[in-house]
C-alpha cells in the first residue's frame, strides 16, 4: 500500500468520528480514575469492616469476600541469590537473541492531564 494512503478503518461503535471515540475513552478513563480514588479512600474502612466480622468468608447478595494473604518474602542464601542473578542474565541474553513467541501487541496509553496525582 502506498505510504500516502491510509487503510480504511471500520468502527464498531456508533460514535461518528475518531475524535469522538477518543474523547469518549478519555471521559471513561477519568470516570475510572474517580472511582479508583473513592475505592482507595474507602479501603481502610472496608478492611476494618471485614475484620470486625471475624470470619474467613463473607457471603452477600452481590459478592463473596474472602480473606487472602499477600505473597510471602524470604531472605535467600547468597548461593540462591547468585543463581537467581545468573538466571536473570541468561534470560536477558536469550531475549536479546530471540524473538518472543507471543506478546508485543500494539496498544495505546492514555495519560490523563485533567487529574492531579496524589503522589
Amino acid at each position: 500500500m502506498p505510504s500516502d494512503q491510509q487503510p480504511k478503518i471500520e468502527f464498531t461503535n456508533e460514535i461518528a468520528t475518531p475524535e469522538q471515540i477518543i474523547n469518549t475513552m478519555i471521559d471513561l478513563r477519568l470516570a475510572v480514575y474517580e472511582l479508583e480514588q473513592q475505592i482507595e479512600t474507602l479501603r481502610p474502612d472496608f478492611f476494618a469492616a471485614c475484620l470486625a466480622l471475624n470470619t474467613e468468608k463473607i457471603t452477600l447478595e452481590k459478592a463473596i469476600i474472602t480473606k487472602k494473604l499477600t505473597p510471602g518474602v524470604w531472605n535467600y542464601s547468597p548461593e540462591v541469590k547468585s543463581t537467581e542473578a545468573l538466571l536473570k542474565q541468561l534470560k536477558r541474553q536469550f531475549q536479546e537473541d530471540h524473538e518472543p513467541i507471543r506478546g508485543r501487541d500494539i496498544t495505546w496509553i492514555i495519560k490523563l492531564l485533567a487529574v492531579k496525582e496524589a503522589y
